[in-house]
C-alpha cells in the first residue's frame, strides 16, 4: 500500500564546502581486523566533539571528517566518508567513542548511512552536506534516555564516491583526464558505495542499517539493494576481498530522487522540458551514450524486476519486510514529482508479482507541499533529519 502524506515544516540553513579533489590512489587491502579506532592513521581529523547548536557547551556526539574507507597507504581522494556517533557515558569520560561504543552495545542498533547527490559529478556537494541533518539527529538522541539511544542508532555515515566528468563546472571543472576522482563511469559510483558499506561492516561492526540518499544518491541507495553482479563487479579483486558482499539495508529513504533517467529524457513532464539536455549531458557522462544502458541502471526502469534480489540476511532480520520511503518536494524545480510517483508505481507492480506477503516491499510516499527547491532539504537539514528519525523510530 502506498501512503501519501502532506507535510509542512520550518527549517534552518546550512551550506557545503567544495571538494579539492586530488589524484591519489591506494591498493585494495583484504584485511579484516575489526578495529574501530585509528583504522588508518593517515586519515585526517580523528574524532571531534559535536556541540549542541543551542548552547555550544553540551557535547551531543562525535564526528570524524573524511575517513578513508579503502584501507592502505593511499586511497582515491573521494573514497572517504564522514561519521557521527551519538554521545555515550564512555565517550564523555574517554573523550572519544570507545570500541565498546560500536562493537559492544552499538552493534545492537542500526546505522544510518547517507549518499549525497549532485548528478554523479558535482564536486561542490560532498559527504559534509549531511552535517546539518546529523546534528539534528544527534541533538534529538542526546535528549533521550540512554537505553533508548542504544536501541535507536549506533552511528551515522555519509559517503563520498568518485565523480564523473564535469568540465564546465563554474568553479571546480574536471580538467585532468587522468584524475580518477573526476573521471568515474558506472559502475564506479555504486562500487564505491558498496565498498564503503563493507568498510563500515568490517571495521565498525555495522549490521542492520537504513540507507538514505538525495537525488542521484537515492538512485545509488536503491542500486545497493540489487545484486552486485548486475554491475559486472563479480570476479574483481574487490569482489574476491568480499567488499561488495554486504548485507542489504532494512529500509531505503530517497529524497527528490532520480529513478528513470531514460524516461525523463525521452519525455520530460510539463514545465521541465528545459532540463532535457542538461539531464542528457550528465547521464552520458555517468553511464555512456546508449539509452538501453540508462534503462538498465535506473531502479524505476529496469525491465527485469530487481526487488527479489533485496533480501535481508542479518541474524534476526531474515524474512522481514523491507521498506522504501520516497520523499518528494512539490516545489522542486529540477526533479519532477513524476520521478517519485513512477518509482512507487514500479514497486507496487513488483509487489503484485510476489505471492508471499513477507517478501513484498512496503512503499511510503511523502509529498512535501512546502518542501522547497531541489537542494533545500539537505541545505537546511532539519526536515531531512526529522524524516530519518521517523524511519528509525518506526513512525514512518
Amino acid at each position: 500500500m502506498i501512503i501519501f502524506n502532506i507535510l509542512w515544516f520550518t527549517i534552518l540553513s546550512f551550506g557545503t564546502v567544495p571538494i579539492q579533489a586530488q589524484s591519489k590512489q591506494k591498493p585494495l587491502s583484504t584485511s579484516n581486523n575489526n578495529q574501530m579506532e585509528d583504522v588508518n592513521p593517515s586519515t585526517s581529523g580523528g574524532w571531534k566533539p559535536v556541540l549542541d547548536p543551542t548552547d555550544n557547551r553540551t557535547i551531543i556526539g562525535h564526528h570524524w571528517r573524511s575517513h578513508d574507507y579503502v584501507p592502505g597507504e593511499d586511497a582515491f581522494a573521494l573514497q572517504t566518508l564522514d561519521m557521527w556517533i551519538p554521545i555515550s557515558p564512555s565517550a564523555l569520560s574517554y573523550g572519544k567513542p570507545t570500541p565498546n561504543t560500536l562493537l559492544g552495545d552499538g552493534a545492537k542498533a542500526p546505522w544510518l548511512v547517507y549518499i549525497h547527490g549532485g548528478a554523479w559529478r558535482d564536486p561542490a556537494i560532498d559527504s559534509s552536506s549531511f552535517n546539518a541533518s546529523a546534528t539534528k539527529i544527534l541533538s534529538y538522541l542526546s535528549q533521550q534516555p540512554l537505553e533508548q539511544r542504544k536501541k535507536t542508532l549506533a552511528g551515522i555515515a555519509s559517503i563520498n564516491y568518485r565523480l564523473s566528468p564535469y568540465p564546465n563546472h563554474p568553479t571546480h571543472p574536471s580538467n585532468d583526464p587522468y584524475d580518477p576522482n573526476r573521471t568515474a563511469k558506472h559502475p564506479d559510483h555504486i562500487a564505491d558505495v558498496l565498498t564503503a558499506l563493507g568498510f563500515l561492516r568490517s571495521y565498525f561492526g555495522m549490521k542492520e542499517y537504513v540507507l538514505a540518499g538525495h537525488s542521484c544518491g537515492a538512485t545509488l541507495a536503491l542500486q545497493a539493494c540489487m545484486s552486485p553482479e548486475r554491475w559486472g563487479l563479480a570476479g574483481s579483486a574487490e569482489w574476491s576481498a568480499g567488499w561488495y558482499n554486504v548485507a542489504k539495508p532494512k529500509a531505503v529513504v530517497g529524497f527528490n530522487g532520480l529513478y528513470d533517467l531514460a524516461g525523463f529524457i525521452a519525455a520530460p513532464p510539463k514545465g521541465y522540458e528545459r532540463w532535457r539536455e542538461a539531464y542528457r549531458e550528465f547521464v552520458v557522462g555517468a553511464f555512456g551514450k546508449k539509452e538501453e544502458d540508462w534503462k538498465k541502471v535506473c531502479p524505476g526502469s529496469i525491465a527485469e524486476g530487481w526487488v527479489g534480489e533485496w533480501n535481508l540476511t542479518q541474524q534476526g532480520e531474515e524474512g522481514k519486510k523491507r521498506k522504501v520511503v520516497l520523499v518528494q518536494s512539490l516545489e522542486d524545480s529540477l526533479v519532477p514529482v513524476e520521478q517519485t510517483e513512477g518509482m512507487a508505481e514500479y514497486l507496487e507492480r513488483e509487489n503484485q508479482k510476489v505471492a508471499e506477503e513477507g517478501k513484498k516491499v512496503d512503499v511510503v510516499v511523502l509529498r512535501e507541499e512546502k518542501g522547497g527547491d531541489h537542494d533545500e532539504v539537505w541545505k537546511k537539514g532539519e526536515r531531512l533529519g526529522e524524516i530519518l528519525l521517523g524511519v528509525l523510530n518506526g513512525e514512518i
